[in-house]
C-alpha cells in the first residue's frame, strides 16, 4: 500500500509512475494499491473489541465483514495484508511493548476468535465511498492505555523506544511505510477515566499529543480524528471523570488554534458488548463518522464534523396576564452547529438532563422535543424550576458514566456530549 496522489517508483533504471488506484505489480511487489493511509491508535475501542457474533439468536447472528479489496491494513506483524477484523492482533506484534502492557487480547489465547471488531474496516468501506480511493490501515492500538502511557516524552527516557514505548512503537510502523500517513483516527479516554487527576489532564496531553505527533511526521496540517468516549455501567462513580474528558475532547474543536484539520466524532448513543466496549453495530457506526469526519479534515473543515451545542435560550410563554404556573411555560431553546436537520428517534429524544455545580440532578425537565425546522430542540420545564439558584443550574447531554442518549443528524452524525454548561434562568 501506497499513499500520495502519484507513486513514483525507480524500476530497470527508470522512474515509473503510478496515479491513485491498482491493484499493480511492481517489480516482484503484487496488489500494490495507491491511495490513503489512516493509523488507528488508541486504546481498546479503537483496537477492537465487539463480538463477531450475537450468541443470543438461534442460529447466532454473525455481524457484517467489510472486506474490500481495495482496502488493506499493516497488521499487528507489520506485513501488509486485506483488511478484515479483527484489525488488530497484538499478540502478533514484533515489538516489546505490546506484551509489558497488559491487554486482554493479548493473555486471553483465544480472544480474537470471538471478539475483536473495530471501527477500522467500516471507516475504510465508507471513506472509499466518499472518495474512490483506496485506503490503507495501519494497526496501532493497545488496550487499557492512559495518555500518559502515550507520552511523546518516554522516546527521550526510555531505552530502545520504537520496541519498549506506545509512541515510538507508533512512529516505528509509520516510518516502515516511509511516513506516508494521510492522517491519525484516535481513540482513547477509557483509562484516564479512572482517575481524577488523569482526568484534569488529558485534554491537554491531547492537544499536546496532536502538535508532538505533526512535528515527529514534519506535517503540521497532518490530520487528526478522534472520537469522545462512548459509556460505562461499572459500579464505581466516576460520573465527574467521564463529564471532564467527554467535554475535555469537545473544547479541543472550539479552542483557540486551527482545527480545520481536526475532527471529533460522538460515541455516546453506540451499542456495547460488555460495560466499556463498543459492540459491532457500535463500531460500524463510529467507522462511518470518522470517514465523515476524516474526509472533512481533508477539505479543511474538519471541526465541523459534528452536531455541536451552539446557544441556550430560556423562553416562557404564557396566557392572559395572569401570576398562574397553570398559565405558564418555560422553555430552554438549544440551537445547534454543524447540523441540517435531526432524526427523530422512535419514543422521543433523550439524553438532556440539568444538575447543580455538584453534579447532583434537577429533575425539572418533563419533555424534550425537536421543534418544527428539526434543527432546533426545546427542552419543556415544570414550574419547579422557579425554586432553583439560577446561578447553579448546569445543562448536560450525556451526563456521567453511563447516560442514554439519541441525538443523531440525518447525515449519521451523533451529537457531541457536553456539559457543564450554565443555564440562564430568568423567570
Amino acid at each position: 500500500m501506497a499513499v500520495t496522489s502519484q507513486l513514483k517508483v525507480q524500476s530497470n533504471g527508470e522512474v515509473i509512475s503510478f496515479q491513485v488506484g491498482g491493484p499493480y505489480t511492481i517489480d516482484n511487489a503484487t496488489n500494490v494499491l495507491v491511495g490513503d493511509v489512516w493509523v488507528m491508535s488508541g486504546q481498546s475501542n479503537m483496537r477492537g473489541s465487539g463480538f463477531y457474533t450475537n450468541p443470543w439468536t438461534d442460529p447466532p447472528k454473525t455481524y457484517p465483514d467489510y472486506v474490500d479489496e481495495m482496502v488493506h491494513l499493516f497488521q499487528s506483524n507489520e506485513d501488509w495484508g486485506l483488511a478484515r477484523e479483527p484489525t488488530h492482533r497484538i499478540d502478533q506484534s514484533p515489538r516489546q511493548v505490546s506484551y509489558s502492557i497488559s491487554d486482554p487480547s493479548v493473555y486471553l489465547k483465544d480472544y480474537h476468535l470471538y471478539r475483536g471488531v473495530s471501527s477500522g474496516t467500516a471507516f475504510g468501506k465508507a471513506y472509499r465511498e466518499q472518495l474512490n480511493v483506496p485506503v490503507g490501515l495501519v494497526a496501532s492500538s493497545h488496550g487499557g492505555t492512559t495518555m500518559e502511557q502515550w507520552n511523546p516524552e518516554l522516546l527521550e527516557t526510555t531505552e530502545n523506544p520504537f520496541n519498549n514505548t506506545l509512541y515510538g512503537a507508533m512512529l516505528g510502523r509509520i516510518e516502515k511505510i516511509e511516513n506516508q500517513v494521510a492522517g491519525i483516527l484516535w481513540y482513547q479516554g477509557e483509562s484516564d477515566a479512572e482517575n481524577s487527576t488523569l482526568a484534569t489532564q488529558h485534554s491537554a496531553r491531547l492537544k499536546s499529543f496532536i502538535q508532538t505527533t505533526r512535528r515527529q511526521l514534519k506535517n503540521d496540517r497532518l490530520p487528526f480524528v478522534y472520537v469522545q468516549i462512548a459509556r460505562s455501567s461499572n459500579m464505581v462513580n466516576n460520573n465527574n471523570n467521564w463529564n471532564t474528558i467527554r467535554e475535555g475532547q469537545r473544547s479541543l474543536i472550539n479552542d483557540d488554534w486551527s482545527t480545520e484539520r481536526i475532527g471529533l466524532v460522538s460515541s455516546i448513543d453506540c451499542e456495547l458488548d460488555d460495560p466499556v466496549h463498543l459492540s459491532a453495530n457500535g463500531q460500524a457506526v463510529i467507522g462511518k463518522r470518522l470517514a465523515i469526519a476524516a474526509v472533512k479534515t481533508l477539505e479543511n473543515t474538519g471541526g465541523s464534523s459534528s452536531p455541536d451545542l451552539d446557544t441556550v435560550t430560556f423562553e416562557k410563554w404564557k396566557f392572559a396576564n395572569s401570576t398562574s404556573v397553570a398559565a405558564l411555560q418555560a422553555t430552554l431553546l438549544l440551537q445547534f452547529k454543524h447540523v441540517d436537520e435531526w432524526k427523530s428517534p422512535e419514543g422521543g429524544i433523550s439524553g438532556f438532563s440539568l444538575h447543580d455545580a455538584n453534579g447532583a440532578i434537577l429533575p425539572v425537565i418533563y419533555k424534550s422535543a425537536i421543534q418544527e425546522d428539526m434543527k432546533t430542540v426545546r427542552l419543556f420545564l415544570s414550574d419547579s424550576a422557579m425554586q432553583l439558584n439560577p446561578n447553579n443550574v448546569f445543562l448536560y447531554y450525556g451526563y456521567g458514566m453511563n447516560p442514554r442518549c439519541n441525538m443523531e443528524a440525518m447525515n449519521g452524525m451523533g451529537l457531541l456530549a457536553f456539559g457543564p454548561v450554565p443555564v440562564p434562568l430568568n423567570f
